[in-house]
């Protein structure tokens, strides 16, 4: 049996995920994370951030496949009955501390998304995305970032407040006067001028900066790489399909299935001959299929092109961010270091190099 929400909204750390009411909270130190109201919505981000089925997760809680079902298929407009609250409780409470970031992760991810109007200014967007920029350029933990802003605002906030901020809550006004402080903190040395963050390895990368973070409201958005599978492979078909009608300009250059360099890459990180080959042009096909969809006035906004050459780097430019990762001779490309730069003083510090790069690679380029 399961009720509906109708408990009254909190104070201060009210998120808005699920059914009016629900609010998840952080103990002191943000070492637990706990849900105030459990709805179908984050019962399902619970059982994605254990990596469970349905009918292991059932079995973890002990009922039945249906019950969990039928609290998933409710999302936001049905609550599990009390004990079940109680007993979502201690599931959460078990997790391990990665288990819980992929729990706050999940509820952000499945927040529905709006589509900005291109032809009038979002100031709430704009303000999010500097929350995120700020973040990515920190190379915080959301908890991390949460500490930091601490110091200026006078109150913790929570880490599920900052992933809120960045996705689909417009900041509040004494948190944009504290990433003013943030931002007077003193600049890089000479010589490391614009670079923020490094990263062990792309799935490093991807816990801190995640693809909805990146490309979300973007505007010009330019990639160099073999397979591209953060653009194609994290950022999903309706993502692409709700930033494009945005207008903003995207180019793509991929290794050429077809061409050599690929076939000695495979060579060099192991892999099977064509299984490179196969994942780029899928990748390549995806992003066909997503201009194929658009309005015929909005196509022109994403292009597509192929080189054949040795590969050097992965390059993601995001308007005034680029993402670098080298590729490396004994090394796959998920496990190279990713380097996170933001572009500081015109024709300073490392972003211009790497945007030199993709556009001297761009000219040569064949177009798809």
């Amino acid at each position: 049996m399961t009720t509906h929400c109708t408990s009254p909204v909190t104070a201060l750390h009210r998120l808005a995920v699920g059914c009016p009411g629900t609010d998840l909270d952080v103990t002191e130190g943000g070492t637990m994370t706990t849900v105030h109201r459990w709805t179908g919505r984050e019962t399902r981000a619970l059982r994605q951030a254990l990596r469970m089925s349905i009918r292991d997760f059932s079995s973890h809680l002990g009922v039945a496949e249906r019950t969990v079902s039928k609290w998933e298929a409710g999302q936001d407009r049905v609550c599990p009955r009390p004990e079940m609250q109680a007993a979502l409780d201690t599931a959460l409470t078990k997790t391990a501390h990665e288990a819980r970031d992929r729990f706050i992760a999940a509820l952000s991810a499945n927040e529905p998304r709006t589509v900005p109007d291109p032809g009038r200014s979002n100031l709430g967007l704009m303000a999010r995305q500097r929350v995120a920029a700020a973040r990515a350029s920190a190379g915080h933990t959301p908890d991390e970032f949460a500490e930091a802003l601490a110091v200026s605002l006078g109150w913790r906030p929570t880490a599920e407040m900052v992933l809120r901020w960045e996705t689909s809550e417009t900041p509040p006004g004494d948190v944009m006067l504290a990433l003013d402080a943030l931002d007077d903190r003193p600049a890089c040395p000479q010589g490391m001028a614009g670079l923020t963050a490094v990263y062990p390895s792309r799935s490093q990368l991807s816990a801190r900066l995640s693809a909805d973070q990146l490309f979300d409201g973007a505007r010009n958005i330019r990639a160099l790489g073999l397979s591209l599978n953060m653009l194609c492979q994290d950022y999903a078909d309706r993502s692409w399909q709700a930033l494009l009608t945005a207008g903003p300009q995207v180019r793509c250059l991929f290794l050429d299935p077809a061409g050599s360099a690929i076939q000695a890459r495979e060579a060099e990180e192991g892999f099977p001959i064509g299984q490179l080959s196969a994942l780029t042009k899928l990748n390549i096909e995806t992003l066909l299929r997503v201009r194929d969809r658009l309005p015929a006035n909005l196509r022109d906004s994403l292009n597509l092109a192929t080189y054949d050459e040795t590969p050097r780097f992965n390059i993601v430019l995001v308007d005034d961010l680029c993402v670098v990762q080298p590729y490396l001779t004994d090394s796959r490309g998920v496990d190279s270091p990713a380097f996170v730069i933001g572009q500081s003083d015109p024709g300073g510090g490392l972003y211009p190099v790497f945007e030199q790069v993709f556009e001297s690679q761009w000219q040569r380029g064949r177009a798809v």
